[in-house]
């Protein structure tokens, strides 16, 4: 298991039946918690594969926060113009978001995220993000899109698992 973001904590929190790990599907999305020496920590996850051998293409990770804010990491394509950063945002809303990439690792290109609380509850009510980048060779527009079909229950029962 590949865990861009790092886990949120709490002291003391146990995953249901004493379990080290869990992972439950809700939609498109996956909650993943593991517990070690009383802490335990969760996040939600969405990887886009392609091909017979499953090639990962996309990752997204979140995290909870406090005040209804989540963070994570975007796990995009090589190929893309890291000095454009990636575009973020929900459905054909209007407001966009710029992020920049951190690092490139074996599986692709890395792009920490943060959003607010009133991005998290138009993405709990969306369909899907919609991330936009350059690519290097070409210059044209890149668009990627990461589905928010259960995002919500997965956020909620994370923060459930591990509050």
């Amino acid at each position: 298991m590949l865990v861009l973001a790092a886990p949120c904590a709490a002291p003391a929190a146990e995953l249901p039946g004493g379990v080290g790990s869990l992972m439950e599907n809700f939609g498109d999305w996956v909650v993943a918690c593991r517990a070690q020496n009383g802490v335990s920590g969760c996040v939600v996850r969405q990887v886009q594969t392609k091909g017979d051998k499953g090639q990962q293409m996309l990752t997204a990770e979140l995290r909870n926060l406090s005040g209804g804010k989540v963070d994570g990491a975007l796990l995009v394509p090589f190929g893309l113009a890291l000095a454009r950063g990636v575009t973020v945002k929900v459905d054909e809303g209007a407001g966009e978001a710029r992020f920049d990439f951190s690092t490139c690792l074996p599986g692709g290109c890395l792009v920490p995220v943060k959003f607010d609380a009133a991005t998290v509850t138009a993405m709990t009510s969306g369909t899907s993000l919609r991330l936009s980048a350059t690519a290097l060779a070409t210059g044209e527009t890149v668009a990627m899109r990461i589905s928010l079909k259960g995002l919500s229950a997965a956020l909620s029962r994370a923060a459930e698992l591990a509050p």
